[in-house]
């Protein structure tokens, strides 16, 4: 009897602690021994004073303040790391962008950055192994004082000048690459725990940011070469083998080595007609590329003063990166049953490739390095640069990439209201449209107002396939982004490297029939991972409504 009286009590002073544990204490400790048949309750119960209230407010109010620090530090790590990118970026892909105009006699340009993706498909096999070697900050670092090293070669550019540092820069592509994925991924994480944000939103936030950097890049980039060769200097145009027919009254001296101003024509003042476009094209149903009638020459002091400014920006890149960006590892799921990363890395890699979805997709991220690379060769050297001049390219290039930015932010916005499917139908209708447009019309100075819509439309394009194929990859593949951004980096630089090869001897036409054949071949595949992945997110809402 005394027995349950005593339990009776125990349970009586138990709730009692409880209860008052929520109201009048902030702490609380109970030890409970079981003696035989005695109780014994031990209670600690601090009394809420306005000591331990403060001291409990200050603890508690430090943790969310720390909470909010680590958010702030990992929000500037993003920015650092995006700033940095800008200035690297804006600079390469500028280069990138008048090579096809500059060297159109030699291809020297065009053939070094053949080397650079060409290189880059297989730096994207080993990259998670390259960056847990020397670490992610270190690599992206290694990779921007090689885009330098690109840059300064220009200086002096030659074959045996350009090719030996385009090599380095390729084969530190795809860790590069890597680096970025394992950065992002150690953001996502940290932030996922320290919010209550679901982790598939926080993703898609931080890929929004990275790749808004990468278009702001493009956009900056480009209008610095605008402007550069809008008031650096005049750009001068040379027939390489006859007179331009439409211009009979102007007279060159091609072997003539000093240029005297009445020997040389600015193309922004002359050209008044598609003369020099024309002087490119191919014979009807021509395969190959004639050889150039003309070329653009770039006084010394042009081509000094865009180098210089490429290379300034670049080593800024560099310097940031290397002093104001927090250290970072290689992010991995340790898995006990791998023996080392390289067999983890080329398990996935291996995976991703015989993955049923990933064989969907990567046919049609092939089309999208294949149409980013027309872009930057083709349409730059074949439609604006010799019909408005090569100070045009910057312009019709940042136009391009301004769209790409706000699209990209309006895809996201629209896939909320609207499903997968049928945006990627717009897009399949735009992207044709496009095609048929370059293929049915000749470029002319007069119409200045058409240069400009094609390259917001085809940028508007280039958003819809990039932020569709993006989202997929990090919602599908939430927990281990290596093998899917691997073989996306992979597949895309395959398609710049035949874009670029391409374009040096094959006939704007002929580029544009067989893009737009590969355009109808992968739609197929990527309209049935989108029907699929769309069934796939029905079913899932009406199985959580039951």
């Amino acid at each position: 009897m005394s027995t349950s009286s005593g339990r009776h009590k125990f349970y009586e002073q138990a709730r009692f602690l409880s209860a008052r544990s929520k109201s009048t204490t902030d702490q609380l400790s109970i030890e409970v021994r079981f003696d035989g048949p005695k109780s014994h309750v031990s209670a600690r119960v601090k009394p809420k004073g306005p000591e331990i209230h403060a001291a409990v407010d200050d603890n508690h109010n430090g943790i969310r303040q720390d909470q909010v620090i680590s958010e702030k530090q990992l929000i500037k790590n993003m920015i650092i790391l995006g700033i940095s990118s800008v200035f690297v970026f804006s600079s390469f892909f500028a280069l990138q962008n008048i090579q096809s105009s500059i060297f159109q006699q030699t291809g020297l340009g065009i053939k070094a950055f053949c080397c650079i993706y060409g290189l880059m498909i297989l730096s994207s096999v080993y990259g998670p192994m390259f960056v847990q070697k020397l670490t992610p900050n270190w690599t992206i670092a290694l990779s921007f004082v090689m885009i330098s090293l690109l840059i300064s070669t220009f200086f002096y550019p030659r074959l045996y000048t350009l090719i030996p540092s385009a090599v380095p820069l390729g084969l530190s592509l795809g860790p590069m690459f890597s680096a970025y994925t394992s950065i992002l991924m150690q953001l996502v994480s940290k932030i996922t725990c320290l919010t209550d944000v679901p982790q598939e939103r926080v993703q898609q936030r931080f890929l929004r940011m990275f790749y808004l950097f990468l278009n702001i890049s493009r956009i900056s980039g480009n209008l610095l070469t605008a402007l550069l060769l809008r008031y650096g200097g005049d750009v001068y145009v040379y027939p390489t083998q006859q007179q331009l027919d439409s211009q009979p009254e102007v007279r060159y001296d091609p072997d003539s080595e000093k240029h005297d101003s009445s020997l040389t024509v600015t193309l922004s003042r002359e050209v008044a007609s598609r003369s020099l476009c024309a002087t490119n094209e191919c014979q009807d149903f021509g395969i190959l590329r004639d050889v150039p009638k003309f070329i653009f020459l770039l006084p010394s002091n042009v081509s000094l003063m865009l180098v210089s400014v490429y290379l300034g920006l670049a080593l800024t890149g560099v310097a940031i990166v290397t002093t104001l960006l927090d250290k970072f590892d290689l992010y991995v799921y340790q898995n006990p049953l791998e023996r080392s990363l390289c067999l983890r890395t080329l398990k996935n890699l291996g995976l991703t490739f015989v993955d049923p979805q990933q064989r969907l997709l990567l046919p049609f991220v092939l089309f999208i390095g294949l149409e980013q690379g027309f872009m930057s060769t083709t349409f730059t050297q074949a439609y604006v640069s010799c019909a408005l001049g090569l100070e045009a390219v910057g312009y019709t290039m940042m136009c391009m990439g301004a769209m790409n930015t706000v699209g990209a932010l309006a895809v996201h916005q629209f896939a909320k209201h609207f499903k997968r499917p049928l945006i990627m139908a717009a897009g399949f209708v735009f992207h044709a449209g496009l095609l048929m447009v370059l293929w049915l019309w000749k470029p002319v100075r007069d119409d200045v107002a058409v240069f400009y819509v094609i390259a917001a439309a085809w940028g508007l394009c280039n958003a819809v396939w990039e932020t569709l194929t993006l989202t997929f990859i990090v919602t599908t593949y939430t927990d281990e982004w290596y093998g899917p951004f691997a073989a996306y980096s992979l597949v895309q630089a395959l398609g710049l490297t035949l874009a670029f090869s391409g374009s040096l001897f094959l006939c704007p036409t002929m580029e544009i029939y067989i893009l737009a054949g590969v355009f109808i071949l992968v739609a197929i595949p990527y309209t049935c991972l989108e029907v699929k992945v769309h069934q796939q997110r029905k079913n899932q809402e009406q199985s959580a409504t039951l």
